[in-house]
């Protein structure tokens, strides 16, 4: 698997036929911060479902992936080109030097319906790694301070792009916070980890939008303690196609992680199973669940 050593992170990707490029583990400053992540695909509904829906697998004509240095951190930015330009993906997942990273994805879209009657649903899971495969601890923000969510769920941001949410590790005092962007009408769904969840990373879909019941990931929602526990997060974005091209996606910070020598340069930047082995060996979730992938 090929990794990517800078800015103080170390970061192993690799690309699925199905959803292009996804995280490996990645550590930073030495610490563990993701066991995976990805995009699936992504899932495009029409008003009065005149069209569809339809699900966009995340293919393209090459599977190069390209490397930028970019102020304190670098980029791994892909474009998913395989249905021609009117149904074009970009993504890039970004990483910098103290600590933050995410991704975002760019629709070009329109297709030929190009009057914004149509909508993208976006799904993005994060395997978080902060205390190791157990101990993790899911946190709201409250009144000024952070509160304990006791079960799996769904939860919309309050003020975006503030820090709504972290996942804390209570021994070491390690946080990975998040973030939603303003524009995205995101959501945010803690769960367990599960192996039957993990495959829907690749692909899996089912008839429904991202996020409602009976679709990914709310189908995995058990009412499971989201304390102590080996979580994964799931953020949906939701955008209409009216404004044309459109980017959507989460942001991380990191609190309690060792930080660079330089702290001045970022001085507004804050800081039910266990994993039965390396979900990465595999390419497509078993038993179907895939759709046909129709361009949008």
């Amino acid at each position: 698997m090929p990794a990517v050593e800078d800015a103080g992170w170390h970061v192993r990707y690799l690309w699925s036929k199905s959803s292009g490029l996804r995280l490996g583990v990645c550590d930073y400053r030495g610490d563990r911060v993701l066991q995976s992540a990805a995009v699936p695909f992504v899932y495009v509904t029409y008003q009065g479902d005149r069209a569809g829906p339809f699900t966009d697998e995340l293919r393209s004509t090459s599977a190069d992936v390209e490397l930028r240095e970019i102020l304190h951190g670098f980029d791994l930015k892909v474009r998913y080109d395989l249905y021609g330009p009117d149904y074009e993906y970009e993504q890039v997942w970004r990483f910098h030097d103290d600590g933050q990273f995410g991704s975002t994805v760019l629709v070009h879209g329109p297709g030929e319906e190009i009057r914004g009657q149509h909508s993208y649903h976006v799904p993005f899971r994060f395997d978080l790694d902060v205390s190791g495969k157990g101990g993790d601890c899911f946190q709201r923000r409250g009144a000024g301070e952070w509160v304990d969510v006791p079960r799996e769920g769904q939860h919309l941001p309050v003020a975006p792009p503030n820090w709504d949410w972290r996942v804390l590790d209570r021994s070491t005092g390690k946080a990975a916070l998040v973030r939603a962007r303003a524009a995205d009408a995101g959501e945010l769904w803690a769960l367990r980890y599960k192996r039957l969840e993990s495959w829907s990373s690749w692909g899996g879909a089912l008839e429904a939008v991202p996020g409602s019941a009976g679709s990914v990931p709310a189908i995995y929602d058990n009412g499971q303690s989201v304390q102590g526990a080996n979580l994964v997060l799931w953020y949906i974005a939701h955008l209409g196609s009216v404004d044309g091209i459109a980017a959507c996606g989460p942001w991380f910070g990191l609190e309690g992680y060792p930080q660079p020598e330089d702290d001045d340069k970022h001085p507004d930047h804050p800081q039910d199973d266990e994993h039965p082995g390396n979900d990465d060996d595999h390419d497509h979730p078993p038993g179907g669940g895939h759709h046909q992938a129709k361009p949008s």
